[in-house]
């Protein structure tokens, strides 16, 4: 059964494949996705023959998250937080809403003049269904032995122009440290993180530092286990983060929070997949989240990941 993708990477034009989606070998080009965990590396295979824009449509919706269930999670967070468990923690929630399907071409032509910064995709396969976003969050770009990744954190409405808080630079810079930290020991040279500054994406900004580096040694797939997930979707310390994550949210993140993007001979570009909806026959899931640290408000982390689902709902529902 055939699948396929459409992508637009940003400054470039629309591409668009069919095929069939394998287990990546690590070192084949092509369109690729993994989920959060990266227990899932698929790549498509191309096949001009099959040529299709037929949506997969999974039966099994994930269930919403209740605002009661997020705050009582956010509280379980901020325990583990102040007991010295964890530096910081970022949860997801699902939050659902009717949709047509019939839209979807139209809806990624528009996300598309919208977020013209932003990697937009619409994908669809047997392997996790029909998925459409437009994220901001570059993982890793390529090009020769250069490469280039970028610390991405903290989220406010654009018309915001009230001072970062202390929370939220604490939140963005652990994650610049994490980053230049883990390509230094993985033996990647040249490695410098520029002056951290606002970056818009939407009716959204973050906080980012572009970070860029060589390396003749590592390869790809190396390098993507090496940086992912960054402390921008899973926490601090990593490997506590994550443990936490998987007992207290009640849905898998699938795609949501993973990677996904263009790996070729020459040059790549692979981001983390945020900002993004999970197509069913009536409705969409939206994968949300945001960073908890100490400093957290439960209500306040509710409403940060309200406004991050608006972004894309506001156009999803245009109609």
């Amino acid at each position: 059964m055939s699948e396929f993708v459409k992508y637009r990477i940003p400054g470039k034009s629309i591409e668009v494949l069919s095929g069939q989606f394998l287990p990546w070998n690590g070192t084949d080009q092509g369109f690729l996705v993994a989920d959060f965990t990266l227990e899932r590396m698929l790549l498509l295979k191309t096949d001009a023959s099959k040529v299709t824009s037929e949506c997969h449509i999974l039966e099994n919706q994930p269930r919403e998250t209740t605002r009661e269930a997020f705050i009582n999670q956010s509280k379980r967070i901020h325990q583990e937080i102040t007991s010295g468990t964890c530096e910081k923690v970022v949860l997801s929630r699902v939050k659902s809403a009717p949709y047509q399907k019939q839209f979807l071409a139209e809806d990624f032509e528009t996300l598309c003049t919208i977020y013209p910064n932003a990697f937009v995709y619409l994908v669809s396969s047997v392997h996790f269904g029909t998925w459409i976003g437009a994220t901001p969050e570059v993982l890793v770009e390529k090009s020769g032995d250069a490469y280039r990744t970028v610390a991405l954190a903290a989220t406010k409405k654009v018309a915001d122009f009230t001072e970062w808080t202390s929370k939220e630079l604490f939140e963005q810079g652990v994650v610049n440290e994490f980053i230049v930290r883990r390509l230094r020991d993985a033996g990647c040279e040249a490695v410098h993180s520029n002056e951290r500054h606002e970056y818009t994406a939407g009716p959204l900004k973050h906080l980012r530092n572009e970070i860029t580096f060589t390396s003749t040694q590592i390869n790809l797939k190396t390098l993507i286990e090496t940086l992912h997930p960054t402390p921008a979707v899973s926490g601090l310390p990593q490997d506590k983060a994550i443990s936490l994550i998987q007992r207290l949210e009640d849905h898998d993140r699938s795609l949501y929070a993973g990677v996904i993007g263009v790996v070729g001979e020459h040059s790549s570009n692979l981001f983390v997949n945020l900002r993004c909806a999970q197509v069913f026959e009536d409705a969409v899931s939206l994968y949300v989240g945001g960073g908890h640290t100490e400093a957290s408000d439960a209500n306040a982390e509710w409403e940060e990941t309200e406004n991050k689902a608006k972004t894309l709902l506001n156009i999803l529902q245009n109609h």
